[in-house]
């Protein structure tokens, strides 16, 4: 069946995750770690034509793939590979290069769709307020099902939780819907539980940042002498208590600033000049190399939440 693509987007640096309908596109690839859960199966193929139909799917970066059939009601993120979810979602699903490896319970329906209707037995269900799709935070089955992180001793771990996981503002008419989305990819990725804290020296760089920003390149260390660290220290926290390294942070960063400027009626140039980047061409093959669309193509069909 034929379906167009129209729902929400949230973007934050690591993180792309679009809740609505999941439509037909042409063969691309891009460098982030796609991963759709859909509440009825979609059918998706690689570059060799293979096919696999299911209601999850885990595709790996770099790697050429297409939605051939689609679904109504479908989760679609896209996470950066340098993350810890990233890492830890490919480390979980094991996808390779061809489509039928891209689906983490192998064949069949898996235990865990979006939205959730009836849900499985064992499976907690969350009721987002206002609405009447649910979302399943329990462990999805099969061999991506998500499992503690082990610590160097062997004990289990809860970890930190990454900062693409908070949940968005108050206020907005899908910030319930999106907040229960966040879990699912949270779960997924084997970071549900973690704890939620933040270094000083970490908050006092994330701060810092945005004004940063339009000045051109961002330097490690300006932004470790600002916040009296070593650059190597600064490194190692960030990576650890933000979940993703701070260079691919600030790319993020630059792209969720220019398309929320593109989605606000501003031209791709003025966009790009605001977010940093050199123009707007500069901005649209990061862009497309990250999530395999222009952004010209994503900002006005898609409602963007703050």
């Amino acid at each position: 069946m034929a379906h167009s693509w129209r729902g929400w987007c949230l973007l934050r640096p690591g993180l792309l995750l679009y809740g609505g309908t999941v439509g037909r596109n042409e063969l691309h690839a891009h460098h982030a770690v796609q991963l759709i859960v859909a509440a009825e199966p979609f059918t998706m193929a690689d570059a060799r034509g293979e096919r696999v139909t299911t209601r999850i799917a885990v595709v790996p970066p770099d790697t050429a793939h297409t939605v051939l059939t689609g679904a109504r009601h479908a989760l679609l993120a896209h996470l950066d590979p340098r993350s810890s979810p990233g890492r830890s979602l490919l480390a979980r699903c094991a996808p390779g290069p061809t489509a039928p490896a891209w689906s983490p319970a192998g064949t069949g329906p898996t235990a865990l769709a979006w939205p959730l209707p009836v849900p499985p037995a064992g499976v907690a269900v969350e009721k987002p307020s206002g609405g009447t799709a649910g979302v399943a935070v329990g462990e999805p089955s099969g061999r991506g099902s998500p499992a503690p992180v082990a610590a160097g001793n062997g004990r289990v771990r809860p970890g930190i939780r990454p900062r693409m996981f908070t949940e968005p503002p108050a206020g907005h008419a899908r910030s319930t819907e999106a907040a229960a989305a966040l879990r699912v990819v949270e779960e997924w990725s084997g970071h549900g539980g973690a704890a939620d804290v933040l270094h000083p020296a970490v908050e006092e760089a994330i701060a810092l940042l945005p004004t940063l920003l339009a000045g051109g390149p961002v330097r490690l260390r300006a932004v470790a002498e600002a916040v009296h660290l070593s650059p190597s220290r600064l490194a190692h926290l960030f990576s650890a208590h933000v979940g993703i390294p701070l260079r691919p942070y600030v790319r993020w960063l630059r792209l969720q600033r220019a398309i929320g400027r593109v989605a606000a009626g501003e031209s791709l140039t003025a966009a790009a000049h605001a977010a940093g980047f050199a123009d707007g061409p500069h901005f649209t093959r990061a862009f497309r190399s990250t999530f395999g669309n222009a952004p010209s193509e994503l900002a006005t069909a898609i409602d963007w939440l703050p």
